[in-house]
């Protein structure tokens, strides 16, 4: 799947939502409070209205749309103990069927914190040129993720939840492990390694097992995605999702890839740009265009045949350039894009 943004507050704002930064107001760092609530009907306002108790535990309650839920609980990532908490938090409210819970797992954001973020500058040589070492330190929070989960999911289990429950596990985005000097995690550039992610859907009463949809789709497909699995028609009267359902995809009846438009608002690196986006793409599944707006530069990448990204092809795919440039000027709705 591709993120909108390759960080955690303008990615969850689209997944709630179902469409991008720029149709629902959140593209940047501090955009929470510019969330077009008034024309946007967020996934857990859709299942709020059908019955749905919906409650949500995460590290800080500007990173998603609070529509909707009956209740957001914010807990301490450096202190918490998240399998206890969330556990209880299942307990809490496996009881009031049906019920959505988003579980935040934030402790990987936390190692990152502590031991990249706050040791290494945007461009310290000592991290960027010892990949081998990012690696195995980024394996160890994701282990620790795993073991969670692991626990999470055999907790649902033995609670009686595994059936008749749809999980989605997902990442909100990616995170570099040294690959462009200037990124030494996240939400600087918009390169695969931070907007390329992952989602798990497991429903053993309506989804096929152990099905993989080969095709590029989006984080806001997710939310249209759910939305149908559980046969609740998106309310009427606001901004239409930009996201379809994969439904049709996991039952093999779909084969076709999506498009994603991607942008960036980065807090650190060599073109910080906090308050608005500076930096955005548009993806298929072969190519990549990217513009940066501060330095009105152009990067052209054939994924296909250079996934890592090191070989900047402007200029010499003139018709693909040109189709993803209209492609970024539709998506984008931007000064930087006309």
């Amino acid at each position: 799947m591709v993120t909108y943004a390759p960080y955690t507050v303008a990615s969850v704002y689209a997944l709630f939502s179902g469409m991008d930064g720029t149709q629902n107001g959140v593209d940047s760092y501090y955009g929470s409070l510019d969330f077009d609530e008034k024309n946007c009907f967020t996934l857990t306002q859709d299942l709020s209205e059908k019955g749905y108790y919906t409650k949500a535990d995460v590290l800080s309650k500007i990173i998603l749309p609070h529509q909707g839920f009956a209740g957001i609980d914010i807990h301490d990532e450096y202190n918490d103990d998240l399998r206890l908490r969330h556990k209880e938090l299942i307990k809490e409210t496996k009881a009031k069927k049906p019920f959505f819970l988003f579980l935040h797992y934030s402790n990987i954001h936390t190692g990152i914190m502590s031991e990249v973020v706050n040791k290494f500058s945007d461009f310290d040589q000592s991290y960027f040129s010892r990949k081998d070492e990012n690696i195995r330190r980024y394996d160890g929070f994701v282990q620790k993720a795993a073991e969670y989960l692991e626990d999470i999911l055999g907790f649902c289990r033995r609670e009686g939840l595994a059936e008749d429950t749809l999980f989605v596990i997902l990442t909100d985005h990616g995170c570099s492990l040294g690959e462009k000097p200037g990124e030494k995690c996240y939400g600087v550039f918009t390169y695969d390694y931070t907007v390329m992610t992952f989602a798990y859907f497991i429903y053993p009463a309506v989804l096929p097992m152990n099905r993989e949809v080969n095709l590029l789709t989006r984080t806001i497909d997710i939310a249209p995605t759910v939305l149908e699995l559980l046969g609740i028609i998106p309310k009427g009267g606001y901004k239409k999702m930009q996201g379809r359902s994969l439904y049709s995809a996991m039952l093999g009846k779909d084969s076709r890839d999506r498009g994603a438009y991607i942008e960036t608002a980065a807090l650190s690196g060599p073109h910080p740009s906090p308050y608005k986006p500076n930096i955005c793409a548009y993806r298929t599944r072969d190519w990549k265009l990217i513009y940066n707006e501060t330095t009105a530069e152009k990067e052209l990448y054939n994924l296909k045949n250079d996934p890592e990204e090191n070989f900047n092809l402007i200029g010499q795919h003139t018709a693909v350039e040109n189709e993803l440039w209209i492609k970024i000027k539709e998506n984008g709705n931007r000064i930087f894009c006309k």
